[in-house]
């Protein structure tokens, strides 16, 4: 997989995380500081429900958080290896430098998040909700986005590599610059003033085309 030249891959320093098999009563909370954790094979509490969390330098793996509520958090350098993580909630966070890596996003929300540096590999983010993101340096490869949505959101330094975007919602999104290249978009839903700007290729073009111009193919 080869990356754009201005994203950055995450690097975790592995050898000086504290391993944690068992979540700790009290760790997760309001406001709250984890840094330098690696947290493997842990199961988080659907109950929980927090606000304004820090998450500074973690590795999660193989981890279940399926469900749970971090909204307004503050994601830096934090990598998701094999998770789960279907009808999570990350509503307004911030991310800089996470990578979210074979793991299972099915109908996650990052509505109203921004980030910088954003890796999405081999990931299924069926009707996942992206509305009013701000990404930039952004990247998402081989990852399964049928009926995801991206209504309004800022997705100017955006690639999709390779991914399925059938049926996915852009409307009033912002798509100067978005790579859709490789990627299937049969069905998506865009305005064409949205797609100016955006890069695709030819097989792309012919069928935005032909679907926003209501041309009969024969």
């Amino acid at each position: 997989m080869n990356l754009p030249n201005d994203i950055k891959k995450i690097s975790l320093p592995t050898k000086y995380l504290d391993e944690i098999t068992d979540i700790p009563e009290g760790l997760v909370m309001d406001d709250c500081l984890i840094e330098r954790k690696a947290f493997l094979k842990c199961s988080f509490s659907p109950d929980i429900q927090v606000e304004g969390m820090e998450l500074f330098q973690n590795l999660f793996a193989k981890c279940t958080l399926d469900n749970v509520r971090i909204l307004n958090a503050w994601f830096k350098n934090n990598r998701f290896d094999n998770c789960s993580m279907p009808n999570a909630n990350f509503k307004r966070s911030r991310f800089e430098q996470a990578e979210f890596k074979m793991s299972k996003l099915l109908g996650m929300s990052f509505e109203a998040c921004s980030g910088t540096n954003i890796l999405f590999i081999g990931s299924n983010c069926q009707f996942a909700d992206f509305r009013e993101t701000t990404f930039r340096k952004t990247f998402f490869n081989d990852c399964n986005l049928r009926e995801a949505d991206f209504q309004g959101a800022n997705l100017c330094e955006v690639t999709f590599n390779n991914c399925d975007l059938r049926e996915a919602q852009f409307s009033f999104a912002q798509l100067n610059g978005t790579n859709f290249c490789s990627s299937r978009i049969e069905g998506i839903k865009v305005q064409p003033e949205s797609l100016r700007g955006a890069v695709v290729d030819y097989h792309q073009s012919a069928y935005l085309g032909a679907k926003l111009l209501k041309l009969n193919i024969v």
